[in-house]
């Protein structure tokens, strides 16, 4: 395994499997070989895959997280098998190469032949991914499949709440409601805007009110 990769691609530390809100979480705990995680953007694919890696990491498991694969070339998925994890995120962003296909094929190959869990990401459907190469079409078909959980406002605060008491600070009801109509509802962002009061909390020593949060996050 190319131990390079683990500094490339390090992972964001909000990203823990115990701030998910929703079912996906716990089915993708359960099952082990290839698996396709579906979803739209915002729903927390990039946050899952993460955080199955930081699970790994935690039970000492060599584990791999790719995002960004549109600026890679295909080569760099050789030998991945060697790890315990491989987690490939918005895989659908490359799959219209056939250089990409073949890698993706001979990495899906590899992976069932070691005992290597493979999770890839996409926002659509395997009918969806406009693949030319068959025997990868089938292979992905033959995976089991995971869909993101669609979160309501309500959820989506409560995961908010999590994510601010795990970093030590908490976040009233008013100023989460404030939050979540002024600013854009996917979680990704928001997770970056808790990641971003932590900062500023710690920086100011001040409690998390509306007033300090129109200030530190200019909402």
């Amino acid at each position: 395994m190319n131990q390079q990769l683990p500094l490339r691609f390090r992972l964001e530390n909000h990203t823990d499997l115990d701030d998910y809100v929703g079912f996906a979480a716990d089915r993708l705990l359960q099952l082990d070989g290839v698996v396709l995680l579906t979803g739209v953007r915002g729903t927390g694919k990039s946050h899952l895959l993460q955080g199955l890696c930081h699970r790994s990491a935690a039970d000492a498991e060599a584990a791999i997280f790719l995002p960004m694969l549109s600026s890679l070339e295909p080569a760099i998925l050789k030998a991945l098998e060697s790890a315990d994890l491989v987690c490939l995120d918005d895989i659908d962003r490359v799959l219209q190469d056939a250089a990409w296909q073949t890698a993706l094929f001979h990495l899906v190959n590899a992976c069932r032949d070691h005992g290597t869990r493979l999770i890839m990401s996409c926002t659509v459907g395997i009918e969806a991914l406009g693949i030319e190469l068959q025997d990868l079409r089938s292979r992905l078909k033959a995976a089991y499949q995971v869909r993101t959980d669609v979160l309501s406002d309500a959820e989506k605060l409560e995961v908010i709440r999590r994510k601010a008491k795990r970093r030590g600070f908490e976040m009233p009801a008013e100023v989460c409601d404030f939050i979540l109509t002024r600013a854009e509802r996917d979680m990704h962002h928001l997770a970056r805007l808790v990641d971003q009061l932590d900062h500023e909390t710690l920086r100011q020593q001040r409690k998390v009110t509306i007033p300090f949060v129109k200030r530190a996050l200019g909402l």
